[in-house]
């Protein structure tokens, strides 16, 4: 039996069988000595179930319908029985030395409630790792690009937590189908007193779903968690803000054409 504490690992698939098997051959490179390693499937039609079966001691959930990624991931949350859990997108890579990093940084915060890494393309070029709480203005929030902070929130597609965590917050919201969640769990830890962490010593690889950002259905699941999150009068609000900003560079653009 390991020394080493258990890490869960939950992943959430649908339609992404090439990413999964990247993701899946990443977290298996890592070769940490005592891991779980979850993929709830939300009704894929393509070979991602097959994928993740052919990893050996890959537990997979392959589910009937799509029931929406709060709810695959708290299938896993459910079934986990980790010391710490890993929430990771199907299109990120960690590296090799990730699950020594996570856990080293993890149990040196005693005040901790989840960490994330940095973000970069496949390219190398740095995506948002961070978020703001959501604003009718620009965000003041500060944070150090290159070194551990307190901030508000963390992308979902990859939280690190002890399962204490989970014990105290619960599970993720099932209000919204996609989209918020992470947001609404990081508010929720730091309602606790616990902090929401960035760690950009830690580095992993996200194809960042493109796909889906420009999916007409995505774009509804957006609109509909962020009513759900800001409540309607503050989501319409900055909309129009947005909006409002946008035809107006639109508009200086054009003037500096012209001229």
């Amino acid at each position: 039996m390991s020394k080493e504490p258990k890490i869960s690992v939950i992943i959430v698939s649908w339609n992404v069988a090439q990413s999964l098997k990247r993701c899946l051959e990443s977290v298996f490179a890592a070769k940490y000595p005592n891991l779980e390693v979850f993929v709830i499937d939300n009704a894929s039609t393509d070979d991602s179930v097959k994928i993740a079966k052919s990893f050996a001691g890959v537990k997979v959930v392959a589910n009937f319908n799509n029931i929406g990624f709060p709810k695959a991931i708290n299938i896993g949350l459910r079934q986990s029985r980790g010391d710490y859990i890993l929430l990771l997108n199907p299109d990120a890579r960690i590296p090799k030395d990730f699950f020594t990093k996570a856990l080293e940084f993890t149990k040196s915060h005693s005040d901790i409630g989840v960490m994330g890494p940095k973000f970069v393309d496949p390219d190398g070029t740095p995506q948002g790792s961070v978020f703001p709480e959501p604003s009718l203005f620009k965000s003041s929030q500060k944070y150090s690009p290159s070194s551990p902070s307190i901030v508000n929130a963390i992308s979902g597609a990859c939280m690190f937590f002890p399962k204490q965590t989970l014990n105290k917050i619960g599970l993720m919201t099932e209000k919204v189908f996609m989209y918020y969640e992470d947001l609404d769990y990081c508010l929720r830890i730091r309602v606790t007193g616990l902090k929401v962490y960035f760690n950009p010593n830690i580095t992993i690889i996200h194809e960042h779903g493109q796909s889906s950002k420009k999916s007409p259905l995505a774009q509804k699941y957006l609109w509909q968690s962020s009513i759900w999150y800001n409540g309607p009068l503050k989501h319409y609000l900055m909309w129009l803000i947005s909006w409002s900003g946008q035809k107006f560079q639109k508009l200086l653009g054009g003037k500096n054409s012209i001229t």
